[in-house]
Formats: C-alpha cells, structure tokens, sequence
C-alpha cells in the first residue's frame, strides 16, 4: 500500500512541469546583498545564489550595478569577478559620474548547487598623469543592491523518486510561474486521494 502511495505521489510531479518542459525558461535570482562601499587599494565583495539540479543551463549571466570614485584612474583600476574561487572575467570600471552597470555570462561549466561570486581587484586615483597608490577614502567602489543571476535553462525530465518531486514542486521558478499545484482525476480513487494528502503532508514539514 505505502508502495503504491508513493509511486501515486511521485506521478503527481508531471502535473507541475510546464507542458513543453523542452522549451527554453528564463529565471532572475535576485542577490540578498544590500548597497555596499567598498574601500581601499584592495576591495573584495562575496555574495550567493543557487542554481536548481533540474535546470539544465544554458547560459547565466550575472548583471551588477555600481559606482566609483569619480578620481578613478580608468588605465589602473580593475576589478575581477570569479565564481566559487575561479577567476573567469577581468574589467577596467569607467571613470564617470553616476550609475554604472555590467552584465559577464558566466562559465556553465562551473556552476554548482550553491554559488558563491568574488568581486575583488583594486580602485586608484588619477593624479595628473600618475595613478595615486597609497589608500585615501576616494579609493571606492559602492556595489548597489539589486544585483542578480540571469539563468537561461531546459528543464530536466523529473526522476521517478519523491525527491525529485519535491525539488519540482518548491523550486523559486516553480513558484514564481504558478505552477505549484496538485491536482488530481475527478473521480479519484481513495488511493489516489492519499496520495495527494501524503504529499502534502510531506512537503509541510521539509
């Protein structure tokens, strides 16, 4: 009986994949970092994002917004993005006023489950023809919120295991698509009604 159950409770994860799982979906993690100034020759900035196991990806892309020192030496100055300790995208910060941005595809191939993303390098001053190298509080760079991930993606067929089916059920991209539901045959068998309340249940308490 648990058997069956099971097995009926597993089945119910076709009803919450989109009808042409083989297409091509979009989803943007926003990061959780709030607006930071970062000072000094060395500024260094850490922060996370997940990606999903049932996403097979096809390209990321990370999309900041910042700004710095308005002194900024355009020629010296650097900044370096790596991804779980891998470097993998250098860029020179524009010297000018206001709101920058800037969008790196990130290598696929070092994606994980969770992802941490390094933000370092350094921020010096121009000082006619020279660049100032000893620290004073105009070597800056502020990072805003409102950074994320871009992920372009097929979904994996799910596997016949409970877990699969809750991994489906409460992904972020799920939820946000409305496609969380549980639905079972009008004229639904009581093994068929229990499994839908097992799986309930079950996801109550993860």
């Amino acid at each position: 009986m648990l058997w069956l159950v099971l097995t009926l409770a597993v089945s119910l994860v076709i009803t919450i994949m989109p009808a042409k799982a083989a297409d091509e979906q979009t989803y943007t993690q926003p990061f959780q970092n709030s607006t930071t100034t970062l000072s000094g020759n060395s500024i260094t900035a850490n922060t996370y994002f997940i990606k999903m196991d049932y996403w097979d990806v096809k390209q990321a892309t990370l999309n900041l917004n910042y700004q710095v020192s308005q002194l900024t030496n355009g020629d010296t100055s650097d900044v370096t993005v790596s991804i779980n300790g891998v470097k993998f995208h250098s860029f020179r910060p524009e010297n000018k006023s206001g709101l920058q941005t800037k969008s790196v595809d990130i290598p696929t191939r070092l994606l994980s489950g969770t992802n941490n993303i390094k933000i370092s390098g350094q921020i010096l001053n121009s000082d006619g023809s020279k660049a100032e190298v000893a620290q004073t509080p105009a070597n800056w760079f502020t990072l805003y919120s409102g950074a994320n991930v871009n992920f372009r993606y097929v979904l994996k067929d799910p596997e016949t295991a409970i877990k699969s089916f809750y991994d489906h059920f409460s992904g972020p991209d799920t939820i946000v698509n409305h496609n969380s539901v549980i639905s079972v045959p009008k004229q639904a068998t009581n093994d068929e009604l229990t499994a839908s309340m097992y799986t309930l249940a079950g996801y109550a308490r993860v």
